[in-house]
């Protein structure tokens, strides 16, 4: 070290000035490591807690607008469901006095039979024939004659209730629409049960997400799930978009027969564009029309008044017509651009060009193929609105849960530096006392003495 030997005085006299030099830096050194390194761990420490606050502040944001989301569209399932109920109330209240007025029919009928069996007693005669019967069984032990005693109880029993098979039959007559109409009546009250049990459950759950305390609209929020309605509505639009690939291929062909070919837009070939244009205004097309009819609310149409938003529904509903109409012409174009270019290559090598008409019916069930597919995509395409409101929504959800789980990350992140530089500026610390831990022995040694000499003049004093 510095060219000299381990074993050299001035190697030793060298180090012993440098812990000297160190002890006497100690303060303005040990202030210097706090600042670095505790002041930045102060600030990666702010930093971390500004994040924790943001990602909570996303979070809490998140809440809201799935509590407020979820409020709007159970709002409009009560909505709906009372309107229901409304609509429903009169019918259930004639089938309910309708079943009421034939029970209490099936009651009185019951009644009345039920006091004529009780007005009905065994006369005098057949019970003295029972017990005469009876009693000349008993002195006798032979089978024979309870056998003859049962019989003359049986005859005696069934002449007197011979008159009342009227009133037998009018009874069994009576019960079948008695249980009927009890039947009814307890289907209709399982099925108000039901209805109102769903009520209930869709208030409750409204009235949790509108609650002043966001507890409640935290709980409520994160019971909805986001995720699975997310990928099924994507599973949807991808059907969707293999649709209007379809869509795209069946009409690019005879596009170039209406616009041309010799065309470049975008570096696209002009047909290409041309029915990418076409798909475009059939999907905005169906965006309006599902807005204007209130299923979906991805535009500001759904905010406008009743009129405006009647003249759109129609309008686009017109287009949407409008553009079936013209694919399933081009539909048509396409099948006579094929046949044409069949009979060019048959006349290329040689065959004769009628040699293809056997296979007309074949080319005529393509044709309908493409017309039906040519009418029902611009349709289909509208229906796909539907899922991408719900994926543009819940993109939007799962955007902020994803925000707010990074801005946690990174806060954790900024937390663990700021704890590790601490620790780093401790350890330094620390290295630095043990560098210098002669110099601070014999400090703290002086300081005892001192103490002690200052304790004894107060002791002599007292």
């Amino acid at each position: 070290m510095f060219g000299l030997a381990w074993n050299d005085w001035r190697l030793w006299l060298i180090i012993a000035a440098l812990i000297v030099l160190l002890y006497i830096a100690r303060p303005q050194l040990h202030r210097l490591i706090r600042s670095i390194f505790f002041g930045l761990s102060h600030v990666f420490r702010y930093v971390a807690r500004r994040l924790q606050q943001a990602g909570d502040n996303v979070y809490r944001r998140y809440i809201e607008i799935v509590a407020a989301h979820t409020a709007e569209a159970l709002e409009q399932k009560l909505v709906g469901q009372a309107r229901r109920l409304e609509a429903r109330a009169p019918r259930i209240d004639r089938r309910m006095s309708a079943i009421v007025d034939s029970l209490e029919t099936s009651r009185a009928e019951l009644d009345e039979t039920v006091e004529t069996f009780r007005a009905i007693e065994l006369d005098e005669r057949t019970m003295d024939t029972v017990r005469t019967s009876l009693e000349s069984a008993g002195d006798s032990k032979a089978k024979t004659r309870y056998t003859a005693a049962a019989a003359d109880v049986r005859r005696a029993v069934k002449e007197e209730i011979a008159p009342l098979r009227p009133q037998l039959n009018a009874l069994r007559s009576e019960l079948k629409p008695l249980g009927e109409n009890t039947g009814r009546l307890r289907d209709l009250s399982a099925e108000l049960e039901r209805t109102s049990k769903k009520f209930n459950e869709n208030l409750a759950q409204f009235e949790a997400c509108i609650h002043p305390d966001y507890a409640h609209r935290r709980d409520a929020a994160q019971r909805q799930s986001i995720l699975i309605p997310w990928v099924l509505a994507l599973i949807v639009m991808t059907v969707a978009l293999t649709g209007v690939f379809l869509n795209f291929f069946l009409i690019q062909r005879p596009m170039a027969e209406i616009v041309g070919d010799d065309l470049q837009v975008l570096g696209l070939p002009l047909p290409t564009a041309a029915a990418l244009v076409v798909i475009f205004l059939e999907a905005v097309a169906g965006i309006v029309l599902m807005d204007a009819a209130g299923v979906t609310k991805l535009t500001q149409i759904a905010t406008l008044p009743r009129l405006p938003k009647r003249i759109l529904l129609y309008a686009a509903i017109a287009f949407l017509a409008a553009f079936s109409v013209f694919e399933a012409l081009l539909a048509i174009q396409r099948e006579a651009l094929i046949e044409i270019d069949q009979q060019t290559a048959r006349m290329a090598l040689g065959e004769d060009a009628g040699a293809g008409d056997d296979a007309s019916g074949g080319l005529s069930l393509t044709m309908l193929a493409q017309m039906i597919l040519a009418v029902l995509i611009p349709w289909l395409l509208a229906i796909a609105a539907i899922p991408l409101e719900t994926v543009i929504q819940n993109l939007v959800f799962i955007l902020r849960l994803v925000a707010h789980q990074l801005l946690i990350f990174a806060s954790f992140i900024f937390a663990l530096l700021a704890n590790a530089l601490k620790a780093l500026g401790l350890f330094f610390l620390r290295v630095y006392d043990l560098i210098i831990f002669l110099p601070l022995a014999i400090e703290q040694m002086v300081k005892k003495v001192s103490r002690k000499d200052e304790s004894k003049p107060s002791a002599e004093a007292a």
